[in-house]
């Protein structure tokens, strides 16, 4: 899985990624996460495997009590390609970009439907943690700093 920011050459890819009828209720589309990226200012991410786009991301780098932290605004794979571990497989990515950017954040903080379990699942199980909830959403964070 390659992340790579949206340009004119993989744009109309990255506009075709939609999740399923029934998570449309769970994230916005990714016209509205370009929109957003231009807007704040965050990184849009195409989520490449091989020349297939098959996924999306959208980071706002902030600060959070003194420290640069980041929070995944979107998270998307598209839903030709769900089940198939491509989720996880972005996460991964998702994580070794952040940890590029400048300065290095401290930690990544997302938010999430409260009854999305699929999303909550994989979340926790790359070590997302939090049970707070703002604006209606369950917020979560991970630690990016490494040991050493």
């Amino acid at each position: 899985m390659v992340l790579e920011p949206v340009t004119p050459r993989n744009y109309e890819a990255v506009l075709r990624v939609a999740v399923t009828p029934d998570q449309r209720r769970f994230v916005a589309p990714v016209v509205r996460s370009l929109a957003d990226a231009y807007v704040w200012g965050g990184p849009a991410l195409a989520a490449r495997e091989g020349e297939e786009v098959v996924g999306f991301v959208l980071l706002l780098p902030f600060e959070h009590e003194g420290r640069p932290v980041v929070n995944l605004v979107r998270f998307m794979v598209d839903a030709a390609r769900q089940g198939q571990g491509f989720g996880r497989a972005l996460m991964t990515a998702t994580l070794d970009y952040a940890a590029t950017l400048e300065p290095r954040p401290s930690a990544m903080k997302l938010s999430v439907v409260p009854d999305n379990a699929v999303a909550i699942g994989l979340y926790e199980s790359v070590g997302f943690v939090g049970e707070g909830i703002e604006d209606g959403e369950r917020v979560m964070w991970r630690s990016l700093e490494t040991a050493g």
